[in-house]
Formats: structure tokens, C-alpha cells, sequence
């Protein structure tokens, strides 16, 4: 019976959350070693020179290989970094892993107004499992509330996998319920707040599953960024 520990993590480019002097780096490195999973979900994937960065160093140091979806341009000027069309850096979505994986494509979410991110994609992977395939969709949808990350939902839910198993991860800028009301048939793998990281009041970060089985779902400690990591064990 193949199994498989998956973990989900909105990296904040790898920076301490306010109120931390700005530019403050956390320990990337330890806090994916701790994480302790064959499949890393990461957001705010933070490559400084659009080709190399802390991340990349990170999954290099712990062996895993990288695929790496680009959200877009982005900067690191500004007294945070983030998204911006003539930014020196990129920023993206990206999933590491020691499985041998092959990339399927990207998967349209964009755009959607006030999104900053206006070619929005989700990345479409299937990781071999020991033999068994399993179909993968990271996800970082937009924090426009209240509409953006419906409308992303809505236009990802007829691209997701319909046959085998499958898991949808990442962060979805949305409650759980709502999640599920837009892909049926899913299923919550982890449930737990996960942001604000400090004192967190709602669960936006997810691991869904299909013709899985999830066991040992859970929310992480805190560990710097504004989100939490989930983490969950799957089977089949």
C-alpha cells in the first residue's frame, strides 16, 4: 500500500512577519527539515535574482528537487517584497520532492481583478509513489477578498484531476467550507488555523484530497512567516 507524508507552507518569501524589522530571514532550511515530508507544497517562493535564492538553497541542502511554477515579477525594494511588474526578483509557487515526478502543465486561474498577480497559474505535477501514480495541484490563489479567490476556485475546479488519487495543496486565501463547496468531492485533509501564524483565527492553507486515505492531518508550530505549515499522511 503506497503512502506518502505531504506538508503545505506559505513561505513569506522566507522572511520574518511584521513586526520584525524588515528583510528579517527566518531559518528556511530547518523549518522544511522539520517539516519531515517527501512532498513539499511551497508559496511565496522568493528567487531575489529570477533565478536563485534562499529557497533554492534550502531544497539543494536537503536534497529535493524542485518544480518551480512563476507567479511573476516581483520586488524587494519596498519595505516588504512582494509582486510587481517591473521587479528586479520573481516569486512563485513551487513543489519539492525526492519522488520522481513529471510536471503536466499549468492550469489557468487568471486573471481576475485586483489580482497582483494577473497570470496566476496552478501547477499540475504527477509524483510517482513507490510504482503508483498520484496526480498533484499547487495552488496559491489571491487574498482579494471577497471575490478573487471565488473566482479562481471556480475557474480551477473543471481543470482538477476527475480519475485516481489526487491532492490539491497550497494556499487558498479561503475557509474550508468555501473551498469545498466549489470542488466537490474533496476532502479536508488537515483542519486547524493557520493564519495569523502568531495568534491564527482561520484555516486559508489546505490539503485536499481524492480516493485517498488522510491520517495524522495537522497544523505546525509556528515558525516565522505569517502562515503556519499543515502537514498530513496519505494513503491508498
Amino acid at each position: 500500500m503506497p503512502d506518502l507524508t505531504i506538508a503545505s507552507f506559505n513561505t513569506h518569501f522566507g522572511l520574518r512577519r511584521w513586526p520584525n524589522p524588515p528583510r528579517t530571514p527566518f531559518d528556511l532550511e530547518a523549518s522544511l527539515r522539520d517539516l519531515d515530508a517527501d512532498v513539499l507544497v511551497l508559496q511565496e517562493y522568493w528567487r531575489p535574482d529570477g533565478k536563485w535564492g534562499a529557497h533554492d538553497e534550502a531544497a539543494a541542502a536537503l536534497g529535493l528537487d524542485v518544480h518551480y511554477e512563476l507567479m511573476g515579477a516581483a520586488t524587494g525594494k519596498t519595505y516588504w517584497p512582494g509582486i510587481q511588474g517591473s521587479g528586479e526578483a520573481t516569486i512563485g509557487i513551487a513543489v519539492l520532492t525526492r519522488l520522481p515526478t513529471h510536471r503536466i502543465g499549468s492550469l489557468q486561474l487568471g486573471p481576475t481583478p485586483g489580482d497582483a498577480a494577473p497570470a496566476r497559474t496552478a501547477l499540475h505535477l504527477e509524483i510517482d509513489v513507490h510504482g503508483s501514480p498520484l496526480q498533484l495541484v499547487a495552488v496559491h490563489l489571491s487574498s482579494r477578498l471577497p471575490h478573487a479567490p471565488v473566482r479562481q476556485l471556480r475557474r480551477l475546479a473543471p481543470q482538477i484531476p476527475r480519475t485516481g488519487p489526487a491532492v490539491i495543496a497550497g494556499d487558498c486565501n479561503f475557509w474550508g467550507p468555501g473551498v469545498r463547496t466549489f470542488l466537490r468531492g474533496w476532502h479536508r485533509a488537515v483542519r486547524g488555523r493557520t493564519w495569523p501564524a502568531g495568534h491564527p483565527h482561520s484555516q486559508i492553507d489546505h490539503i485536499l484530497t481524492k480516493d485517498l486515505r488522510a491520517r495524522g492531518g495537522r497544523v505546525m508550530p509556528d515558525v516565522g512567516s505569517d502562515h503556519r505549515p499543515i502537514r498530513a499522511e496519505l494513503s491508498w
